[in-house]
């Protein structure tokens, strides 16, 4: 059915192939048969990943075709601009199981092997009615086109596979959407916590006639996250994260697509947002949304008070003074400076049991005062290791408020420490429940093993020592010079065999 092609040879009887500047049969197109449509899925995973799909996309054509006999196959299309690409792209088709020809219209001959160097032609060509006709060493197939598989469907249809956790890494740059009711609270957990981050409000209609709601998604474009902040994202429902591959495509975390995407960038606009989620739901945003920095979308409660009248005494003279007590409020600023605790009387059998389990070098820095309602804690590097009570960030020296809440009007740390002269060096707590804050004196803060451990008394118990008893040693007496040195030491007598005539104990 087949004959090998010859150096120098310029007549074929397949139509549409000539030798290149290599000498290798070659036609204007080459095809690539696949027996069902994983195997295609596979090729084209091996092939985007060792190279560039885009480079196929210009003229690629996926077709399910049939035979006569109604069987199915997958037929892959491409420009053969050279038999350097097809020698890769038969490469790759071995071992996905691919059959590779190459040809111009209707007639594609098997594409050359180690069997023959220079590729193939055919010594009879089929006369059938088909869209296609395939000439193989082993076969003469004729086919005809069933429908047309569009690349960019078949990638959206496919569903991301789970990534080996050896294999998982958290990206520097993610991507996230979140549900309306999460996302105007995912805003403020970024902005609190100092993360890099950017929100959109994505809108459109819905996909399904049956439904004619709305859909709304907050996305989020997040720099550096750290690892703690990603796990917690992505345990929270109605949160999805994804590993961006492109400027406008990204995988869901821990999940991998079944083709490289970052080999057909071409597929993706970029006015849309296209997001695969390890579900098989593809949400593509189109056009993206505009970002902005979450410190510009988190809400700020601002209270205006109506000032105070200024009472002139009379022409001539004004009295321009007037007194601002200070006042908590509430602040979206991040916790800083969180080193003290405030722990209540109903606590302290907490505080104790906790006490037992922390370890040294989180005791070693705790500075303790013990109050009647209520015990403090301080330590200077940070009190997260005690979860207890109510935290306090140092706003000036010794001077402390509820974490989240500051004081107004805002005045600098010096000046506040000024306006504090009765504190003589204690520590200052302004507490929400009550105008004046409170002083703790600094010489009632010590180390935990002071504040807390109970003295050990020692009973004093009377013992002596054990009496000495030195075991006697045996005695030995020294005789002339005989054959048995041990003769007549005690235990050591020998047999009355070994003895001589004339060995008498001594």
């Amino acid at each position: 059915m087949l004959e090998r092609a010859a150096l120098h040879q310029t007549r074929f009887r397949t139509p549409g192939v000539s030798p290149d500047a290599r000498g290798v049969v070659l036609g204007q197109r080459g095809v690539v048969l696949f027996a069902s449509l994983d195997r295609l899925v596979a090729f084209l995973r091996a092939y985007g990943e060792e190279g560039s799909l885009d480079e196929l996309l210009t003229s690629l054509s996926l077709r399910r075709v049939v035979t006569p006999l109604k069987t199915r196959e997958v037929l892959l299309s491409c420009a053969a601009e050279s038999s350097y690409r097809m020698d890769r792209i038969a490469a790759v088709a071995k071992l996905t199981g691919g059959l590779v020809f190459t040809g111009t219209s209707r007639h594609f001959v098997k594409y050359r092997d180690a069997a023959s160097p220079l590729g193939y032609d055919v010594e009879e060509l089929l006369d059938e009615r088909a869209d296609l006709i395939l000439y193989h060493d082993s076969f003469r197939q004729a086919y005809d086109h069933e429908r047309e598989i569009a690349f960019r469907e078949l990638v959206l249809k496919l569903e991301p596979m789970r990534v080996p956790p050896s294999e998982r890494h958290t990206p520097t740059r993610l991507f996230a959407t979140a549900e309306v009711g999460i996302g105007g609270a995912l805003v403020g957990y970024l902005f609190r916590w100092q993360v890099r981050a950017r929100a959109a409000f994505a809108e459109w209609p819905s996909d399904s006639a049956f439904d004619d709601g709305t859909r709304r998604l907050y996305v989020f474009d997040v720099d550096e996250a750290p690892e703690r902040i990603v796990d917690l994202m992505r345990a929270l429902p109605g949160v999805h994260v994804f590993e961006p591959l492109g400027a406008s495509f990204a995988v869901e975390l821990g999940f991998r697509h079944p083709i490289a995407l970052e080999s057909c960038r071409s597929i993706f606009d970029g006015e849309a947002l296209t997001l695969f989620r390890g579900d098989g739901h593809v949400v593509i945003v189109d056009p993206a949304p505009p970002f902005a920095p979450v410190r510009s979308l988190v809400k700020n409660e601002l209270t205006l008070e109506r000032a105070a009248q200024l009472h002139t005494g009379g022409p001539g003279r004004g009295d321009l003074r007037f007194e601002l007590p200070l006042k908590l409020d509430a602040t979206m600023a991040p916790w800083r400076q969180v080193v003290a605790t405030v722990v209540p009387g109903s606590q302290r059998e907490w505080l104790a049991r906790m006490l037992y389990a922390l370890p040294p070098r989180t005791l070693a820095p705790l500075r303790m005062a013990i109050a009647d309602d209520r015990v403090y804690l301080v330590d200077r590097g940070g009190i997260e290791g005690v979860p207890l009570g109510t935290f306090y960030s140092e706003i000036a020296e010794r001077i402390y408020v509820p974490s989240g809440m500051t004081l107004v009007p805002a005045v600098a740390p010096q000046v506040l420490s000024d306006l504090l002269a009765d504190a003589k060096g204690g520590h200052v707590f302004f507490e929400p429940d009550s105008p004046v804050p409170r002083v703790v004196p600094a010489s009632a803060f010590g180390p935990v093993a002071r504040q807390v451990l109970r003295d050990v008394a020692a009973l004093t118990v009377h013992a002596g020592a054990p009496d000495r008893v030195d075991p006697p040693l045996p005695l030995m007496q020294y005789g002339s010079e005989r054959r048995f040195p041990l003769w007549g030491v005690p235990g050591k007598d020998l047999p009355v065999a070994a003895r001589e005539p004339d060995d008498e104990p001594r």
